[in-house]
């Protein structure tokens, strides 16, 4: 083979090299406008205009790489999803105790809440949007992920062989409302409303029944 045809694929890989670096170069500003967005003005006054204008692109460039502004705010929720399951993992999912793997629960979702003043925002502005979410496969993740962690406690001995599907509701459930309300307060108080949920759980651990067989979730 000769120098010249060795040349025709290498352009064309460094040609479709660039081509998809720039495709999720623009995806990633088209995120991180929206996120920017939806904290200022919130998901339901938000428009598609409104994100693309903080970017560079041309407004038909948005519609390459999301149909709406419904799909780029899950697009955005699902993002933080992930971030949360990594640190759930190195939380709850370490827990050795019952009251460690509750704390770690609450913790991490509060904490990861109010670090970023951006995400603060969001949240304070989308809680209803976000409910709207909780079924969709990337926030599902983070009740498939609590089922499991809690199974793998029982099987540890860190929790009581209690209904896993009850318990993992339960938990998701006060962090969730309960952050509603957090996120409210000035001033915002993670550790406030982590003890809370903590001593909730905590107390009410004993009186859960014990079974004998575990239901699928």
């Amino acid at each position: 083979m000769n120098d010249d045809a060795r040349v025709v694929p290498d352009l064309r890989g460094e040609r479709s090299g660039r081509r998809e670096q720039n495709k999720a170069e623009n995806r990633t500003a088209l995120l991180k406008a929206a996120r920017a967005v939806f904290a200022e003005m919130g998901a339901g006054a938000a428009s598609v205009r409104d994100i693309v204008r903080r970017t560079d692109l041309a407004s038909g460039t948005f519609y390459n790489y999301f149909k709406d502004k419904d799909e780029i705010f899950e697009a955005v929720v699902g993002e933080l999803t992930g971030e949360l399951l990594k640190r759930h993992r190195l939380g709850r999912g370490q827990a050795r105790t019952a009251e460690e793997f509750f704390r770690q629960h609450y913790a991490v979702y509060f904490d990861f809440i109010v670090e970023d003043p951006e995400l603060l925002a969001m949240a304070r502005k989308n809680f209803t949007a976000i409910r709207t979410l909780l079924d969709k496969p990337d926030v599902r993740a983070l009740a498939l992920a609590l089922n499991d962690d809690i199974r793998a406690a029982i099987a540890r001995g860190v929790l009581p062989n209690v209904d896993v599907s009850y318990l993992a509701a339960s938990l998701a459930g006060v962090a969730f409302e309960v952050s509603i309300v957090m996120v409210a307060r000035d001033p915002v108080d993670p550790a406030g409303a982590t003890e809370f949920a903590t001593r909730l759980m905590l107390g009410g651990l004993p009186r859960l029944p014990v079974r004998d067989g575990e239901r699928s979730a």
